[in-house]
């Protein structure tokens, strides 16, 4: 991911320089207030993404009136300023778990420009890869009224700069990180099975239901 989302290593038959932009060039800021009621609160998480607040801290945090949250689309971005364990600079999130969802404004939330070429899977790796990490540490200072909280303005923010190949090497390179997530989630069902499997193998050994052959 580190290689092909900075251009060390080039898939075959793209040689063409990237371009440097800022992220305001290519996105724009979402502050579109919740005045449908949509109550599908939800947070984000560094390692899951968008959940369902209900599911992630087992009770409901959110306001009773939630016309002031904002309200982001399917293929909308987030980011949470809040560092974790892999997320030193916080996370940004691609809502994908539903077609709506209302979040905190703590978080700075923003879709890709429809009329500049930019492939959002290719988007959506650069920043799960950290590609903005050297930049935001340039301007991030932690809150001094919420503990793990980073203090970054939307301005600031949007003028995060990265480096853009053009689309077809943007596509390119999404498909082969894409199919890698693929046999990754294939092998981790795999090892669930095997530990489910495993688990019960015990059960019936260590209970003396099953017994081995000496």
């Amino acid at each position: 991911m580190q290689r092909l989302l900075t251009g060390r290593t080039r898939l075959p038959g793209f040689t063409a320089p990237w371009q440097k932009v800022k992220l305001g060039e290519i996105g724009k800021r979402i502050i579109r207030r919740n005045e449908e009621n949509n109550q599908n609160v939800m947070t984000i998480s560094a390692q899951r993404g968008f959940v369902r607040q209900t599911d992630f801290f087992n009770k409901n945090v959110a306001s009773e009136n939630l016309d002031n949250y904002y309200l982001v689309y399917r293929d909308e971005f987030c980011y949470n300023k809040s560092y974790s364990n892999g997320y030193p600079m916080g996370a940004i999130k691609r809502l994908k778990e539903a077609d709506k969802a209302v979040v905190t404004t703590l978080y700075i939330c923003f879709c890709l420009n429809c009329s500049v070429k930019v492939d959002i899977d290719f988007f959506e790796q650069y920043c799960e890869n950290g590609g903005f990490n050297q930049n935001l540490m340039k301007v991030a200072n932690e809150g001094g009224r919420a503990h793990g909280l980073l203090n970054v303005t939307p301005s600031d923010f949007f003028g995060l700069q990265l480096l853009l190949p053009y689309l077809p090497e943007q596509k390119a390179i999404a498909e082969v990180l894409t199919s890698a997530d693929n046999e990754i989630a294939t092998h981790r069902k795999k090892l669930d099975a095997l530990r489910l499997q495993k688990r019960g193998l015990m059960q019936q050994l260590l209970t003396g239901k099953t017994r081995v052959k000496i």
